[in-house]
């Protein structure tokens, strides 16, 4: 325990070791470049359509597969590394104005694309092509809160969070 925690009469968070934290946070960051490099093929692709017309008719099968097919996995496998570092790290899950503002993000990313981005892809491989510039401005806006996320981790603003608003004493 340590000396904090002790005084504190609580037991000391388990801690990742060097190389198994060292692993957690490579497999973090590859996996959230993944979904930010698929989240900006999600907007090159409807550019891609709009510019072309019915030249592109491949872009739309590859949107299906990019927006519906890979990027859900790497969505869950960002959220789901980064919890786990922030468990098994000093960082926290709560703790850190910077990691709450992360997932926030993240999250809202993840629903956005459920709520709306999956039917305009749907609808655009039926052969809607008017909710193209719907993907293009969904795209636009993940690509800012996923490079608004990586700002975060990198620069790291804000502060730690009370102790106060989290106990709600």
């Amino acid at each position: 325990m340590t000396a904090v925690a002790e005084r504190a009469g609580r037991t000391a968070p388990r801690r990742l070791a060097r190389r198994p934290r060292a692993a957690l946070r490579t497999v973090h960051v590859l996996v959230a470049v993944a979904w930010t490099g698929a989240s900006l093929v999600m907007l090159v692709l409807p550019v891609a359509v709009l510019l072309r017309g019915r030249d592109a008719g491949f872009a739309v099968a590859v949107m299906g597969t990019v927006g519906n097919g890979m990027i859900p996995f790497l969505a869950v496998g960002t959220v789901l590394s980064g919890a786990a570092l922030g468990l098994g790290t000093a960082w926290g899950l709560f703790r850190y104005r910077w990691v709450v503002a992360k997932t926030v993000l993240a999250l809202a990313v993840i629903v956005s694309s459920v709520a709306l981005t999956t039917g305009w892809v749907d609808a655009a491989a039926a052969g809607d092509r008017s909710v193209l510039p719907l993907l293009v401005a969904a795209s636009v806006l993940h690509q800012v809160m996923l490079l608004g996320a990586t700002v975060l981790s990198v620069e790291k603003p804000g502060g730690r969070l009370s102790r106060q608003r989290l106990t709600g004493n």
